[in-house]
């Protein structure tokens, strides 16, 4: 006697070309990132991308025939977290920040994740007047913007004071030189030290 299918579990549903693909642009973007972190920006090639992210050349150079095309992707998923991450995904029409709360969110969701050395490197890139250079800092100028913009009215002052944008951008700094000197300090508490120092300084600004 046959069995009757009717009533057994489809086999498992194939993913689409779509979902296929966004797989892996995920992969090689991660990948990328977590590369630039361990080897530096100039040691980034394709072959290397595709050995760590598990794919093949052919599938990584279809998503992206270019290095220049896989690094711009990687700095755009990067941006794209952190938009639309706490605290920049807050609506400043609805949500109020204290200073000690927005620099301990930057320091949370951008700076202390291992990814934010990958942007420097990608940052310090963007720097060159070639193609790759003028791509990157497309995407970086237009984040500026828009993060700095949202921070600054989050604290509860106006988006067009040229002083709260400037304690703003102050507060970026320290941060992203916290950063820097964690991603060679061998003790992890240093860095968490150097924040509460840099918020009871910061509320005498």
């Amino acid at each position: 006697m046959s069995a009757d299918t009717t009533s057994l579990p489809s086999a498992q549903t194939r993913r689409t070309q779509a979902e296929r693909s966004q797989e892996t642009r995920s992969k090689v973007c991660e990948a990328t990132l977590q590369a630039l972190v361990d080897v530096g920006y100039a040691q980034i090639s394709t072959p290397l991308i595709a050995q760590r992210a598990e794919v093949s050349r052919g599938a990584l150079t279809h998503q992206f025939p270019t290095r220049n095309d896989m690094l711009v992707a990687a700095f755009e998923k990067l941006v794209g977290e952190w938009r639309d991450d706490y605290p920049f995904a807050l609506d400043p029409d609805k949500n109020r920040l204290s200073v000690d709360e927005l620099v301990d969110a930057l320091w949370s969701t951008i700076f202390s994740n291992s990814h934010y050395i990958a942007a420097m490197e990608l940052m310090l890139a963007s720097r060159q007047n070639n193609e790759l250079g003028h791509a990157l800092r497309d995407i970086l100028v237009k984040w500026i913007r828009e993060r700095d913009r949202i921070a600054v009215r989050l604290i509860g002052e106006n988006a067009g004071d040229t002083e709260a944008g400037l304690k703003v951008q102050l507060h970026l700094s320290v941060l992203r030189g916290i950063a820097i000197h964690q991603s060679f300090d061998s003790d992890p508490e240093t860095a968490k030290k150097l924040i509460e120092l840099w918020k009871k300084t910061a509320r005498k600004v």
